[in-house]
């Protein structure tokens, strides 16, 4: 027989164990501890419990956890967010990836709460998300660091599509302090644009186009180091190329996606919201403003310059209409037959591409992997790390471009990232490759009124730069001062009619008549220019451009005034 101390330990140490296991334990009699004659067996006959009674404890309810209550902080701002799978964010950038794991359990639990054991244990294959921080950290389940210790929240609920993202080897090979190459990736991704597209009759040689298509697959994995983006619209023939140009910049490019103008507009929507590359194919539908739905138009023609939002309204999850705020901001290419109206035109580069012979690049598609001159896998990879790294520094080269590139305002736009992406190369030892690109930027302005033919205050403004150039010629007009006390010229509406329809192409179909005439005048009145006070009244109302003037028009539209000029002021212009 125990004794009563022995009980009196023996029940306290059942009566903890019980409590751990979350029973609910009622008050039990113990023996005092200057009873004399108490055994155990007297204890169970006094407090009329048996055996089965202290079994029944054990199982009894547990207790419901009571979780604590949450504490409020007010934040003076808004907590840093990951909302894009490459981004820049306070000084880092991060990197977004989602791999497959696989999860080993030794031990479940049913409903009753009993634990299963399994030898062997039991095996599935998930795919979960992991972040990469420039620094070389990266966190997720089984990696450096555990999600909940990223210094920002992360809402990324769409998973894109498998070999767009970093892989798995790539995040574990990526290292800060040897980081990739920037020439050696460059020249890798050029390589690969010369191996499918050919240049003939473009807008510059075979070498210089690979390049400028280069810089721009390259210029996507930097957005968030851009405050405007230019889009690229391949245009020609029916077996030019175009589509073979779109696939292989989205086959390279930062979460490229090839979209036909039918596709839907929720998941155009989303894969804007991301930042993905955007490529539409036989996009005549978007070059007519009437053809297109207004809500993917606005997302279209919104998407070029950063911090435009636009609000749309969506059910969320207890189907409720709410307000969701997009971000448009993103690159986006479009092939088509027909040329771009004036305000994408506005916002775009025209790559004129034809026909070619080259049997090397006609014959072959670039989703044949095979194909490739580079092993695609380890170069997306690469792309990745390298945007990673380097994203920090491109914002400091786009605001080089702007100091020092001759194109200006509206001109400048749609080539800026291509150039800043250059002006970084040029340092990293690209030898040339700055003076190449931008050279080709100022000279496309002279090619955009035959490439952009429904741009018609371009055309009226080529027209007035040939007329006052044929003036010039002329020793009674180049010392034409007059009232106004600066050299300028007094020419009528009417005047540019002829040149204007001579430097117009068959799409903008002109006429010789009054209309056209009116049409020229109301484009010179949003010019601005003055009409001069005519001589008593009388006669023929002209208007008027001093060479100041001209010269202005002529730099903001990006056009290049002639040699003629120079004889009136003694010095080029």
């Amino acid at each position: 027989m125990l004794t009563k101390h022995g009980v009196r330990q023996a029940l306290e140490r059942f009566t903890d164990h019980l409590k751990r296991k979350g029973a609910v334990v009622h008050q039990v009699w113990l023996p005092p501890l200057d009873d004399g004659k108490t055994g155990v067996d007297d204890w169970l006959v006094a407090t009329g419990k048996g055996v089965d009674d202290l079994i029944a404890l054990s199982r009894g309810p547990r207790p419901e956890p009571k979780a604590a209550p949450p504490k409020v902080e007010l934040l003076d701002e808004a907590p840093a967010r990951l909302v894009r799978p490459l981004s820049l964010i306070g000084g880092y950038s991060y990197a977004a990836t989602w791999c497959h794991v696989k999860v080993s359990q030794s031990e479940t639990q049913k409903k009753d709460g009993t634990i299963v054991r399994h030898d062997p244990p039991l095996q599935r294959f998930e795919k979960r998300l992991f972040i990469l921080r420039q620094d070389g950290v990266n966190f997720g389940e089984g990696a450096q660091q555990p999600l909940e210790k990223l210094p920002l929240e992360v809402y990324l609920p769409e998973v894109p599509i498998a070999d767009r993202l970093l892989s798995a080897r790539g995040m574990k090979a990526y290292d800060p302090k040897n980081p990739p190459q920037a020439a050696a990736v460059f020249q890798q991704v050029k390589e690969v644009v010369n191996r499918f597209i050919d240049f003939d009759h473009s807008l510059a040689e075979q070498d210089t186009m690979a390049e400028l298509i280069a810089c721009y697959i390259l210029a996507t994995w930097f957005l968030d180091a851009f405050t405007v983006t230019g889009y690229l619209w391949p245009n020609g023939d029916r077996g030019s190329g175009k589509t073979q140009l779109l696939q292989v910049v989205t086959e390279l490019s930062y979460l490229g996606h090839v979209v036909h103008a039918s596709g839907s507009f929720a998941a155009l929507r989303d894969l804007a919201d991301y930042g993905a590359t955007l490529a539409f194919d036989d996009a005549e539908d978007l070059a007519d403003a009437r053809g297109t739905s207004p809500e993917k138009r606005t997302l279209l023609l919104a998407g070029n310059r950063r911090g435009t939002t636009i609000p749309f309204k969506e059910k969320d999850a207890d189907q409720n209409w709410v307000t969701r705020h997009v971000n448009p901001f993103s690159f986006r290419l479009f092939s088509a037959i027909h040329l771009p109206d004036h305000v994408l035109a506005s916002r775009t580069i025209i790559v004129p591409l034809t026909r070619t012979p080259d049997r090397y690049r006609a014959n072959v598609d670039p989703l044949e992997y095979s194909q490739w001159p580079h092993d695609r896998r380890p170069l997306i990879d690469s792309l990745w790390c390298l945007g990673l790294y380097y994203l920090p520094v491109l914002r400091a080269c786009e605001g080089l471009v702007n100091q020092e590139a001759r194109l200006t305002g509206r001109n400048l736009e749609p080539w800026r990232a291509i150039l800043a992406v250059a002006r970084w190369l040029t340092d990293e030892g690209v030898v040339g490759l700055w003076g190449r690109l931008e050279g080709l930027s100022w000279q496309y302005q002279a090619e955009r009124p035959q490439l952009e033919t429904d741009d018609f205050t371009t055309l009226v403004l080529q027209a007035l730069v040939e007329l006052c150039a044929n003036c010039a010629r002329c020793a009674r007009c180049a010392s034409h001062i007059g009232y106004t006390g600066k050299v300028h010229w007094q020419f009528a509406a009417s005047q540019l009619v002829e040149v204007v329809y001579e430097l117009a192409a068959e799409d903008l179909m002109l006429t010789l008549d009054k209309q056209t005439t009116v049409k020229i005048g109301l484009t010179l009145r949003k010019m601005r220019l003055k009409k001069p006070p005519r001589p008593g009244g009388k006669g023929n109302r002209h208007w008027l451009i001093t060479l100041d003037e001209l010269k202005r028009l002529a730099a903001a539209y990006g056009i290049t005034l002639p040699e003629q000029f120079k004889p009136i002021t003694g010095q080029p212009l």
